[in-house]
């Protein structure tokens, strides 16, 4: 059977690979580099000039450690040369991967032209239309722009011109205090810009548990951000060189730059695929459990489908939709076992400075839910390893149900909190208890102690 992939980000590539690994013919339709927006433009680079922004920030606190350090400075030119390096690195890593797996990679922009085939118009010049059995459409996401924002004005940038690595401004209006609007805050704070946050919504990271939302709030502050929350951008003017952020609240914030913020959306526009007989929801393509959409042989991953629009996530959304595929066109005479995705045991993780991760649910969230729950809290400041690591901010809160110990979710704000977090979701995903949890010997020191702490605190609560 012939799969083609449209769309060649952490979803379209993870599909192709896993449908050629199981026996299929694949043909992946990229417009640009293999690895999406999450590689070239997003998750990857970001995390590069990050960790350079760490650097600036241990750097300047070296005295708390009993050392004698020069101010570090940036060197633009250099940290975007490392940024580029590391996603070339890891692009070409995919293209081999590529190779190995003998999946055809055809460059240009696809269309979907009919629920068997995609019209591409090659990079090269021309066209080319690829039939197949199956097509799974993978073509993630794009910028949200606000409509009261004029984004072609010099001096107003989405996520993709800040990771381009331009320039560091002086002074920064962030639109959006979301995950990536908070990312960018705090590296542009490591790297001394003066960074304003304005927030539509009433706290940071919409959504997320308030004892969360005020750690990282609190933290970003001492850094140096100030946020404005509950607030609006009207509108933006460029006067003289410089920018002028006008807030619904009558504030003026003055900068070098707007950073516009405020998130992404599916990238379905002018694809073909409402012409298909597809059912759309808004920009988003609706699937069921299996990615199957509403056309027979079409599937659909990722961002594109709204939801948790997160690399990890279409990665699995990719591979389950390549099994699904192949399982039901290669199936004869049987009925085909299909596979779908456990999304409340999938982490989401934001890399401040100190670090959020979070899996499944809050109290108040499982509560509504009507799950009996209670949460557990166990802080940084008690643990060595954070302690002797000058990261004893944040800490871990367990949430489980009351009597039974099965865990419902998990917050962490602290030291590598975005690879603690794992633990919680293996032990979801296999449905350990707290108890269990506690029961486990953890090293020492590590940070990782702090978990077993709250789950043991966890297992007293709920009587396990």
């Amino acid at each position: 059977m012939h799969i083609v992939v449209l769309g060649g980000g952490p979803g379209g590539y993870s599909a192709a690979f896993e449908a050629a690994r199981l026996g299929a013919t694949v043909t992946l339709v990229e417009a640009d580099r293999l690895g999406g927006t999450c590689l070239n433009r997003g998750c990857i680079p970001t995390k590069t000039i990050l960790r350079s922004a760490r650097i600036m920030a241990d750097v300047r606190d070296a005295a708390a450690f009993g050392l004698n350090a020069a101010v570090a400075t940036a060197d633009i030119d250099a940290l975007r040369a490392r940024k580029e390096s590391v996603v070339d690195e890891l692009v070409s890593q995919i293209e081999g991967s590529a190779k190995r797996y003998k999946v055809r990679v055809v460059n240009g922009t696809g269309r979907l032209a009919s629920p068997k085939s995609v019209e591409v118009a090659l990079a090269g010049g021309g066209s080319e239309t690829v039939e197949g059995d199956v097509i799974i459409l993978a073509t993630g996401s794009v910028v949200f722009k606000l409509p009261n924002i004029d984004h072609e004005l010099e001096g107003v940038w989405t996520s993709d011109d800040a990771v381009a690595l331009s320039e560091i401004p002086k002074d920064v209006v962030i639109v959006g205090g979301g995950v990536i609007g908070l990312e960018f805050a705090c590296a542009y704070a490591a790297f001394g810009s003066v960074v304003h946050v304005v927030e539509l919504m009433d706290q940071v990271l919409p959504g997320n548990d308030k004892r969360v939302v005020k750690q990282a709030q609190t933290s970003l502050e001492e850094m140096g951000v100030g946020f404005y929350l509950g607030d609006a951008v009207e509108k933006v003017e460029r006067v003289d060189g410089r920018m002028y952020a006008f807030l619904r609240s009558g504030t003026v914030l003055e900068s070098d730059m707007v950073l516009s913020a405020v998130g992404r959306m599916p990238n379905s526009a002018g694809l073909g695929f409402p012409e298909a007989g597809i059912e759309m929801d808004r920009a988003a393509v609706k699937v069921d459990e299996y990615f199957r959409t509403t056309v027979d042989g079409v599937y659909a991953i990722g961002d594109l489908i709204g939801g948790m629009m997160l690399a990890h996530v279409a990665e699995e959304e990719g591979v389950v939709a390549a099994r699904n595929a192949v399982a039901e066109f290669s199936t004869v005479g049987a009925e085909a076992h299909l596979e779908s995705v456990r999304y409340d045991c999938i982490p989401a993780c934001v890399y401040t400075f100190p670090e959020v991760a979070v899996v499944g649910s809050g109290r108040d969230a499982a509560k509504e839910r009507g799950i009996d729950a209670i949460q557990a809290v166990s802080k940084f400041s008690a643990n060595a390893k954070a302690l002797g690591e000058g990261e004893s901010g944040g800490f871990v809160q367990v949430v489980a149900e009351n009597g039974t110990g099965r865990i419902v979710g998990c917050q962490i704000v602290g030291p590598h909190a975005v690879e603690t977090i794992h633990e919680i979701a293996v032990a979801m995903k296999h449905g350990l208890t707290v108890r269990q949890l506690a029961e486990t010997v953890h090293a020492h020191p590590t940070v990782s102690e702090v978990i077993r702490a709250a789950c043991a605190d966890a297992a007293g609560k709920c009587g396990c």
